[in-house]
């Protein structure tokens, strides 16, 4: 759990937008693609006067369709945006920070791409 004091840019929109005053982070270290219980397991976590509600799920190779529709349901049910990022995504934000980009393009564009999907 990470505190999320920024004052402006993209972490100060999502603690407006998203309630994310805390940055939830569950790093698995799976062979598999994580699935339901894991999204729910971070679920539960996320609450409008505590944690807030956005969550981030790191794992090696991503998620499974029944993660994917948990975190549909929780968001559209709940108002809970939990993302799921992989090691390429880790490994873009790492190499943009590197060059002096700014490594949070990668969850404001899988934030983008979770809600046009819906």
């Amino acid at each position: 759990m990470l505190a999320n004091y920024a004052p402006e840019g993209f972490w100060s929109f999502m603690r407006t937008h998203y309630q994310a005053d805390f940055i939830v982070v569950d790093p698995k270290n799976y062979r598999k693609q994580v699935g339901k219980p894991e999204v729910l397991q971070v679920a539960n976590y996320l609450t409008q006067h505590g944690t807030g509600l956005f969550g981030m799920i790191m794992t090696r190779v991503g998620a499974d369709k029944s993660a994917e529709w948990t975190c549909r349901e929780q968001w559209i049910l709940h108002n809970k945006m939990i993302i799921i990022l992989n090691d390429a995504d880790v490994q873009q934000m790492l190499t943009a920070k590197g060059v002096g980009e700014e490594p949070s393009t990668v969850v404001r564009q899988a934030i983008e791409q979770f809600r046009l999907r819906i």
